[in-house]
């Protein structure tokens, strides 16, 4: 899910004095882009554009030369400057396509950290939320967040793997955020099963499970089956009034984190996101609870 590219402007500074840029045989990419930018006092500027933003970005020794003023050039230095990059990337293609591989790179480093800051931010979001179902530990070592919807093929599918991991971890507790993304028949399904939890909470499991276990999409019909089958008919159409304002926080929680889509599980500060094999998940189990481990010895 990578965003678009947009056109921007490099600045570059603290440019020296030399000779106009050859085009011999055997010159490296950053010989090449070094000639350029040292011709003569251009303090640089540089291109506008999408190609020639992504070019200098992709050279880091060019970042030291950000943030320069360009009204120090005149037009036609500007033009120069522009003429001497568009050649060299006609000269040599693999710049662009390398230059197109950092930008990506530095797209996601950005995302990365975005995302993490974000962890940060919605801990108690994510962790501490009292009306928020669970399976597993109940006085756990290591608490997974798990995004999911009773229409999602994906989430019935990953179940399994969840199972097992709660059987091979007792220490884990999966706290589950029900979000219905896949049209009214989700939300009647988050809407009963949350007002389950809420008012008969021991049932709730057995609730989720039958849900989860239809092999087709859920309707109405359906889900007045599995209140019948699990005694819970009271609370089928029948939503308790705080229902809403919790599934809305859980959609807004998933807007906040940066998750488009379900099943998306969070352990410790990873987001993983999908339908993943089950050694997947329990790589990253096995390595929150190591770095848990290493903290505690260490403090």
């Amino acid at each position: 899910m990578g965003k678009p590219i947009t056109k921007s402007t490099i600045h570059v500074k603290n440019v020296v004095q030399t000779d106009k840029l050859t085009h011999e045989n055997g010159v490296t990419n950053m010989s090449k882009l070094s000639t350029i930018l040292k011709h003569r006092k251009l303090q640089m500027f540089a291109v506008s554009g999408v190609a020639m933003a992504m070019f200098v970005v992709s050279l880091p020794s060019i970042s030291t030369f950000a943030h320069a003023d360009a009204s120090s050039l005149t037009a036609a230095q500007q033009q120069e400057v522009r003429a001497m990059i568009k050649d060299a990337l006609i000269n040599d293609p693999e710049l662009l396509k390398e230059a197109i591989i950092a930008l990506q790179s530095r797209e996601q480093q950005g995302a990365d950290a975005a995302m993490q800051t974000s962890l940060v931010m919605n801990h108690e979001a994510m962790y501490e939320t009292k009306s928020d179902p669970w399976k597993g530990a109940a006085t756990p070592e290591v608490t997974m967040v798990y995004f999911t919807d009773f229409n999602c093929p994906y989430c019935k599918k990953i179940e399994p793997a969840l199972n097992q991991l709660i059987e091979e971890f007792p220490q884990l507790k999966v706290i589950i955020k029900m979000v219905p993304l896949q049209g009214e028949a989700s939300k009647l399904a988050v809407d009963f099963a949350q007002t389950v939890w809420l008012n008969e909470p021991e049932k709730y499991l057995k609730v989720k499970d039958m849900l989860m276990s239809s092999p087709r999409g859920l309707d109405a019909a359906a889900i007045t089956k599995v209140a019948k089958l699990t005694k819970t008919e009271r609370w089928a159409g029948n939503t308790d009034p705080r229902v809403a304002q919790m599934v809305d926080d859980n959609v807004n929680l998933m807007n906040e984190l940066g998750i488009g889509g379900t099943p998306s599980m969070i352990i410790a500060d990873t987001v993983i996101p999908g339908l993943v094999p089950y050694e997947v998940l329990k790589e990253q189990l096995e390595a929150a609870i190591a770095a848990q481990d290493k903290t505690q010895k260490s403090s």
